[in-house]
């Protein structure tokens, strides 16, 4: 349901876009899910197979085989192939990826408001939510929803962009070579931030510096004026005219350190001091890379430093849950070497009178150096009191319980086993647990146990 009714895209606009004068309907929004279509969306029947530009897509469907679904739905038009016929206003198109690309562009160009793109290995949802909390006393936000961040997320999110907004907020993402510069070149940012660059999908690619060759192609798209902001460690690596760094490095433009319960904040010769929500590394580099964000932008944070200590986590990526003195970590949604490394020193580190338990998945897309990197992983966790493992890549970690899937797992005899004052970690590949809605029935078999 679109909540003011108001036209996204007029009649007149979408006719101008794609030439076609008679086009007769205004749209209300822009879906290419039937599912998920509501009434006044244009529906965009993507066919699923990308081309040479990006990488092959597993068991992707052809939208053209939904689109019946989506005008039941109430979609106000198709955009589909030009022959394929249907009795809704039509919006044919050699390629719909094409149109949708198209329409991105448009959008892009009708938007006056500031606009950031983000990438890294890790952490760009965290990013993007962090930045609509911070932005939002500034203005309004439009951004990009769930992680969509490759080469159909990106150009949807655009698509989507209403016709007034102050800040753009987009995630860019890889999983193969050469697909980031085109996505930066269309959102063509004010902004550019590279959180990181860590082992995560670097199958596709010949190693890390190829990898990293690829994150930093998030400032191709930036216009003259824009700003990059990196990590302090990767500024020689590039030639952009306006650069902003940060890290725990003084040599970096924002730089922080942790000094009892306040992390100090310094900026061109300005400290100050934050309370934010957590102590980890990465969190706090994170932080000091939102605040050169927000200076990139030339915002005064004055007066909204309170803000830092209200910072939300999205779901999947560290929350924390008690259910009768026991303590969840839900960190499913994703795992890359890095990250699982991260996750397990914060739990061997964490003060707590009970057990700490880990439940792994494997890590996937890590081509060549998969086995080095789950023993790595493997050799940290026999610290803990108690792993359990999933997933082929930990096959031969010999370490804890081995489960080839969580379907294997009796969560109701792991529960049972389980006392107040222990601690749960739960963090894989998205495939092993978030996609099965692991945490949430290990939280609910907790609460039905008690």
């Amino acid at each position: 349901m679109h909540l003011n009714n108001q036209p996204l895209w007029r009649a007149g606009e979408i006719g101008d876009i794609f030439n076609l004068p008679k086009f007769p309907v205004d749209l209300l929004g822009i879906s290419i899910d039937s599912r998920t279509t509501v009434a006044g969306d244009l529906f965009i029947a993507l066919s699923g197979d990308p081309g040479p530009r990006f990488g092959v897509i597993e068991n992707a469907r052809n939208g053209h085989d939904f689109v019946q679904a989506a005008i039941a739905k109430g979609a106000a038009a198709v955009m589909c192939r030009n022959d394929f016929d249907t009795d809704s206003p039509r919006l044919p198109v050699v390629d719909t990826l094409d149109g949708l690309w198209k329409l991105a562009g448009a959008a892009r160009s009708r938007f006056d408001g500031k606009v950031v793109a983000i990438t890294g290995s890790a952490g760009k949802t965290t990013m993007r939510r962090w930045l609509e909390q911070l932005l939002a006393p500034l203005g309004g936000i439009h951004a990009s929803v769930g992680s969509y961040n490759n080469h159909w997320g990106v150009p949807l999110s655009l698509s989507r962009s209403p016709r007034a907004a102050d800040y753009g907020i987009f995630e860019v993402g890889t999983n193969h070579p050469g697909e980031i510069e085109p996505l930066s070149e269309l959102v063509a940012p004010d902004v550019a931030l590279l959180l990181n660059v860590l082992p995560a999908h670097i199958g596709n690619f010949a190693n890390m510096q190829a990898l990293t060759e690829e994150k930093l192609a998030i400032a191709s798209g930036l216009n003259e004026e824009g700003t990059f902001v990196l990590p302090e460690s990767l500024r020689d690596k590039v030639t952009q005219r306006s650069l902003l760094t940060f890290g725990f490095d003084k040599a970096a433009d924002v730089s922080g350190q942790l000094l009892d319960d306040k992390f100090v904040v310094s900026f061109g010769g300005i400290e100050f001091s934050l309370d934010v929500p957590w102590k980890s590394p990465e969190r706090l580099t994170s932080v000091l890379a939102a605040i050169g964000v927000l200076y990139a932008l030339k915002i005064d944070l004055s007066g909204l430093e309170y803000l830092f200590k209200t910072l939300e986590l999205p779901v999947g990526r560290g929350n924390r849950h008690e259910v009768a003195g026991i303590t969840v970590i839900d960190d499913s949604y994703n795992a890359n070497p890095a990250s699982m490394k991260m996750a397990l020193s914060g739990l061997l580190q964490s003060e707590s009178y009970g057990r700490s338990f880990a439940l792994l998945g494997e890590m996937q897309e890590l081509g060549s150096i998969a086995k080095t990197a789950h023993s790595e992983v493997a050799e940290i966790a026999r610290e803990l009191d108690k792993v359990l493992t999933f997933g082929a890549g930990f096959e031969e970690s010999n370490i804890g319980e081995h489960y080839v899937s969580t379907d294997d797992l009796d969560l109701i005899e792991f529960v049972q086993g389980l006392c107040a004052g222990d601690t749960v970690l739960v963090k894989g590949s998205n495939k092993v647990f978030w996609k099965k809605q692991f945490v949430r029935e290990l939280l609910k078999t907790l609460k039905e146990r008690d």
